[in-house]
């Protein structure tokens, strides 16, 4: 598989969510946008109403659902122009938001947080179009990957050679090969990027290494 790498705009406010999407807009074909209500994890993002139609951009884009009952946001996220929704298991009925994606026409990833056990999750393997694997716990930046990552990615492709395995903190470029190696096929970068002081070329390099 190829190994695609999706910029996140993880932002705490509207003034750092406007300036990580003007940047990130301008050098990634896809992007990811983090959802943060302040329950499920203790971080809180801009909310969906301060999110803008997302239809005007050439970007595809992705909703990672740090939130409690994600299900109720899926609607409003296919009328802003949201492609794909990530959400973590118990976070609702697991099978209602997978519906719900359906039911939208939107791709659904299952994310699992680094204390989630995968043969408490892989019954739901069938019902996704991917697997979403937090290399660090969520809604804080800066963290480190945590080692036991690539023993899952690897034990998720024994259970499934085709489906799609994302990771999504801690990726830098001294991991993403690894990773992708390990069986990995999409790397969310965060800060790595948008906090570079050329984005672009810190995206580049993680392209490059990941192949």
């Amino acid at each position: 598989m190829k190994c695609r790498i999706i910029p996140t705009v993880f932002s705490h406010n509207k003034r750092e969510f406007y300036e990580r999407l003007s940047k990130l807009t301008k050098i990634a074909n896809s992007l990811q946008i983090d959802i943060m209500d302040g329950k499920f994890v203790p971080a809180k993002s801009v909310s969906l109403q301060q999110i803008p139609s997302l239809k005007k951009y050439r970007n595809s884009f992705e909703a990672h659902l740090m939130v409690k009952n994600p299900s109720k946001y899926i609607k409003s996220l296919k009328n802003k122009g949201f492609k794909k929704i990530i959400f973590h298991i118990n976070a609702d009925d697991n099978v209602k938001v997978i519906a719900e994606a359906r039911k939208n026409k939107m791709k659904v990833f299952l994310a699992l947080n680094p204390e989630d056990k995968i043969e408490e999750s892989c019954y739901l393997f069938q019902l996704v179009d991917g697997i979403l694997l937090m290399g660090v716990h969520p809604g804080r930046e800066h963290q480190k990957l945590i080692n036991s990552t690539f023993s899952k990615v690897r034990e998720i492709r024994k259970i499934d050679d085709k489906l799609d395995i994302q990771i999504d903190g801690g990726v830098n470029p001294s991991n993403a090969s690894r990773l992708y190696v390990s069986g990995a096929n999409i790397l969310n970068t965060g800060s790595f990027v948008s906090d570079s002081e050329n984005p672009k070329k810190a995206l580049a390099e993680l392209k490059r290494i990941a192949k």
